[in-house]
Order: structure tokens, then C-alpha cells, then sequence
């Protein structure tokens, strides 16, 4: 078998980062700043210009403002009036976490960086912390990298039965390393009991997206249950195929009653 290592990109819109008028701090020109910035960005009075808007916001983020800090990290990540700046999104959103100001996928940003080592210096510890953070706060993106960590102890203790839970947690979203990996420790007794059917059914879940390695398993794994196990499996596997792809429940079948006869 083999251990999937989950690569997580943030590549969607920071949710929460779109520009809103409140600052947090109570200087007037750092509040003028974040006017001007809002006005850029939204075409207020003038037309819209996401280059000056960001001018503006960064003006306001070097004075301090959380609220600017957030929203600059925001729109240096996705390139939004500049091309994309990696680096210093991260050091803009980190400023803006420090000071309260997040989102669940900022710290997942911060969590992620920490936990690939870019564009910070790689650190276990420090990943598991904005890690957790990201999840409480309802990052799904963040689950399968957090769960690495608590399986293999990187930046403290093992923790498997967590790291089961976040793996079917992002495996329920349609991740797919995290449908494998899921399958893994099911059919390991990894974190959880032994429990091959629902092994085998995320293992066919995430094959029939394409996850060759999970193919692999599945069919290895199939040759060592009984043809019950295997109709249970399978059932099991369409029941969550159901679920994920917010299909309706399966109607009865219907009964059968006997036919008149010829006459």
C-alpha cells in the first residue's frame, strides 16, 4: 500500500477578502487610505483600477491597519492590481492573523506555508498550529494537511484517530488523496478498527476519480473478502458516491405480485 503526502494549493479567492469600508484603527488618514482603496477597488466615484486600489491599501497595511493587511495579502496572492507576490502575501496575511484579522483560508495559506517550507522556512510545529486554527474555523483545504501531521507526529504527538476523522472530513468535500487515505486506514486498522468494506469503499471512491494507487488497493484488497463483504463493500461505496454527488436516496425496489394468469 502506499501513503499518499496530500499537496494542497490555495488557489480560489481568499474568502473575506474582498475590500469593505471599516478599518480597524481610528487614525484619520489611515481611514482615508482604506476610503480611497474601497473606491478603486469598487469603481466608487471613479472607475475601477485594482492597481491604485492595492497603492492605497498597502499604504494604509504599512501603517499598521489589520483590515488593509488582510486585504492586501489577499489581492498580492491572487495578483489582483500586480502580479502574483507569494512572498509577501504571506508576510501581509501573517501580519493581519497576528492582529486578529483572518480568515479559515488565510490561516490555511499560513498553516500551508509553514507545512511545505514556502515562502517560510519549513517548521512542523508551526503548520500544525495555523493548521488547527484553519479547522476550527472550517477550512476543509486545511483538514488533509493537518492530518498528515497528527499521522506521522511531525510538530508533536500522533494522533491517528484525529487524522482519521479530518481525512474523511476532506474525503466527504471530494478530496481525493483524502478518499485514499481514508480507504488506508480503514483498511488498516489504522486510527480506527479494521474495517474492510468501508476501506474497499473509499478506495473505489477515490479510484473512480482517477486515483490509480487507490485502484491498486481496492483490488488487493478485494481478494481477501468474502463475496459478502465484498456486496457490502460495494454498497457502501454507491451510498457515499450518492452522498458526495447530493444525489437523492435510491427508490425501493418494487415488490413483485403476482401476474394474472392467460386466459
Amino acid at each position: 500500500m502506499h501513503w499518499h503526502h496530500p499537496i494542497v494549493l490555495l488557489l480560489l479567492l481568499l474568502a473575506g477578502s474582498l475590500p469593505v469600508r471599516a478599518t480597524t484603527g481610528d487614525d484619520s488618514a489611515t481611514q482615508r487610505l482604506n476610503a480611497e482603496g474601497y473606491r478603486h477597488y469598487y469603481g466608487k466615484g471613479r472607475p475601477i483600477n485594482h492597481a491604485r486600489a492595492l497603492h492605497f491599501y498597502l499604504q494604509a497595511a504599512e501603517r499598521g491597519d489589520a483590515e488593509a493587511q488582510f486585504i492586501a495579502g489577499g489581492m498580492l496572492y491572487r495578483g489582483l492590481g500586480t502580479d502574483p507576490d507569494h512572498r509577501s502575501a504571506f508576510l501581509w496575511l501573517f501580519k493581519a492573523a497576528e492582529q486578529g484579522k483572518s480568515s479559515s483560508e488565510s490561516l490555511h495559506l499560513i498553516g500551508s506555508a509553514y507545512f511545505h517550507g514556502s515562502p517560510v522556512p519549513q517548521n512542523f510545529l508551526e503548520a500544525r498550529k495555523w493548521l488547527d486554527r484553519a479547522t476550527a474555523q472550517g477550512s476543509v483545504a486545511a483538514c488533509s494537511d493537518l492530518a498528515y501531521l497528527l499521522y506521522t507526529g511531525l510538530g508533536g504527538e500522533q494522533d491517528r484517530a484525529r487524522a482519521l476523522a479530518l481525512y474523511e472530513q476532506a474525503a466527504r468535500e471530494g478530496d481525493v488523496f483524502a478518499q485514499a487515505n481514508t480507504g488506508l486506514m480503514y483498511a488498516s486498522g489504522t486510527g480506527t478498527e479494521t474495517d474492510r468494506a468501508r476501506g474497499y469503499a473509499w478506495y473505489s471512491l477515490a479510484a473512480s476519480r482517477g486515483n490509480a494507487t487507490a485502484a491498486l488497493n481496492r483490488n488487493q484488497l478485494m481478494s481477501a473478502m468474502s463475496w459478502e463483504e465484498l456486496n457490502r463493500a460495494q454498497a457502501l461505496a454507491v451510498h457515499l458516491y450518492r452522498q458526495l454527488e447530493n444525489l437523492p436516496p435510491p427508490q425501493a425496489e418494487p415488490v413483485d405480485t403476482p401476474s394474472a394468469p392467460f386466459p
